[in-house]
This record gives structure tokens, C-alpha cells and sequence, in this order.
């Protein structure tokens, strides 16, 4: 008993540190500009990711696609690719994590005249590494339940392809499906076509081929997503991409969604309606063990 008092007691100083605007800092210590722009207006983007083995997964994609929304959305990041690569490499040592959450946070920086998009701003950026807490093993053997929304994403917003830290429509999405006692909701847009889940991207199974919502429904270009049609390509898989409604997806052989934390989760069912004969289908189970396989898993 005393011994695993003396673990826990050891495990709860243990110190987390943070990368912030060019320095490695216990978390305790960081602080924010109460004129930053991602505080007061969500004027900001963001990604997550894993790393495993302390490797972080896909980060030159998460990267890139970071670099993209910020020249779109003329935020200028304070640092390369690469430095942030660096910073994040030294980090994951500095927590002792090897399977860790990481997410990076810009934001457009402190200072500007209200929504006007001020030149010269510098931007704020936060690096966060936590240790990963796995979804529940049980949701990947049994599936999860989705609910529609009653919500509808716009075709022609301009931010739904970027991940911003503007999150409160999906805070309320979140609390929907959570009404409904589901695990998360697809989202229509306007045109009535399946978009995407809250914080997921979405995939049928239907006559062999795997079929996920084109970009063109104003869709975040999931990097997970993207994996999974290049295994599908790689394995001989029929796969596109393609405009399809609700009726189309509850008739389909299998569905799952993907993120880069939950990697690919099989669906069990939508609203009343119970997807394939078995979850996780065939093809899905394929398809979670070749990602696995990319892991290192």
C-alpha cells in the first residue's frame, strides 16, 4: 500500500509542459494575451494528432494543411513547418509521452482593430501534448449510434474546410446528439447532402466500392480521410468520392467515420436504423487493420 501511495503521489506532481510562442514552459506557467484575436474572436486554426512510439502520425499532412488555411485566411505563422516539427519533437521528450494527443493551436495574434485583418500581427502559437486516452475498445467491436442533425452546414461558408478554433456550432451539434443518446451526428448541408459528423469525416460501404462525401458538399479535408482512400487505392479497393442523401447512407452495407484520434470507427447505427449484418463490417475491418499497419501498431 505504501508503494502505491508513493506512485500516485509521484504521478501527480509529474509537471506538463507546453510549447508556447517559442519556448517550453510548464503548462502552469503559460498565459495569454487578453487582446489575442483566437480568445476574443476564435480568430484562429488548429490541428490534432497522435503520435505513437513517440512518432507524431502524418504531421508534414497536418502541417501542410495548417500552412493552407493560414495563407487563406492570411494568418502568418510565426514559425515554419519545420520549426514547429523541431519544437514538437522536443516537447514529446521534455513529457515523456510516446502515445500522446497533440494538438497545435494559431492564432492570429494580439492586437488589430475588431474584424478588420490588421497587417503586422504576430502570431500566437500553442503546442499541447497530453497523454493519449484511447476510445473505448467496445465502440470499435460493437459500432457507434449516430443521430441526424437538424442543423444544416452551408455550402458556401468560407471557414467549414478549415479546422478553426471556432467550435461553438459544433459545441451545440455536440449537445444534439448527446440529447439523442448518440455518439455523434451527421451533418447535412444545404443542398441535402451528407457532409460530415461533428469532428469526423464519413464513409459508406455500398456494392464493394467505399464511398465518402465529396469536398465539393464544404467538407474539412480529413487527413485520416485522405489515408483511407490512399489504402483503398493501395489494396485494390474500389473507392471515390461522390454527392449522396441520407436515404442513400442508412441503406448502406457499412458505415464508419474517421479522425486522426479515433482513427476509423465503425457505425452500428443511424437515428432508428441499424447499418449492415455485421459491425464492423468486412471491408471496415479491412480497412482498421491497414491503418493499424501504418501506425506501427
Amino acid at each position: 500500500m505504501t508503494n502505491d501511495r508513493h506512485e500516485f503521489h509521484e504521478f501527480t506532481l509529474m509537471t506538463n509542459y507546453i510549447f508556447l510562442n517559442g519556448r517550453i514552459i510548464p503548462v502552469t506557467e503559460g498565459s495569454i494575451s487578453t487582446e489575442d484575436r483566437g480568445f476574443l474572436y476564435g480568430d484562429g486554426i488548429f490541428e490534432t494528432l497522435r503520435s505513437y512510439h513517440g512518432e507524431p502520425f502524418k504531421l508534414a499532412e497536418h502541417l501542410e494543411r495548417m500552412s493552407s488555411s493560414a495563407e487563406k485566411l492570411k494568418i502568418i505563422p510565426a514559425y515554419t513547418n519545420a520549426e514547429i516539427s523541431e519544437s514538437l519533437t522536443k516537447l514529446l521528450a521534455k513529457n515523456s509521452v510516446q502515445d500522446a494527443y497533440i494538438r497545435i493551436t494559431l492564432s492570429r495574434g494580439e492586437g488589430g482593430s475588431g474584424l478588420q485583418m490588421s497587417d503586422g500581427l504576430r502570431s500566437t502559437i500553442l503546442i499541447q501534448v497530453k497523454p493519449f486516452k484511447p476510445y473505448d475498445e467496445k465502440l470499435y467491436n460493437e459500432g457507434m449510434c449516430l443521430a441526424v442533425s437538424g442543423h444544416r452546414r452551408s455550402t458556401t461558408s468560407p471557414i467549414c474546410r478549415h479546422k478553426t478554433t471556432n467550435l461553438l456550432t459544433s459545441i451545440l451539434l455536440k449537445e444534439e446528439a448527446g440529447s439523442k443518446s448518440a455518439h455523434d451526428s451527421i451533418v447535412l448541408n444545404t443542398d441535402g447532402y451528407v457532409a460530415e459528423c461533428i469532428v469526423s469525416n464519413i464513409f459508406m460501404v455500398a456494392d464493394g466500392s467505399v464511398i465518402t462525401p465529396s469536398l465539393d458538399t464544404n467538407i474539412l479535408p480529413g487527413i485520416t480521410r485522405s489515408t483511407v482512400l490512399d489504402i483503398c487505392r493501395d489494396s485494390g479497393i474500389p473507392a471515390r468520392e461522390e454527392c449522396f442523401k441520407i436515404e442513400t447512407l442508412i441503406k448502406a452495407e457499412e458505415v464508419f467515420i474517421t479522425n486522426s484520434l479515433m482513427e476509423i470507427m465503425p457505425v452500428s447505427r443511424i437515428e432508428d436504423n441499424k447499418i449492415g449484418k455485421t459491425v464492423p463490417g468486412k471491408t471496415t475491418q479491412q480497412l482498421m487493420s491497414a491503418y493499424k499497419n501504418l501506425t506501427g501498431r
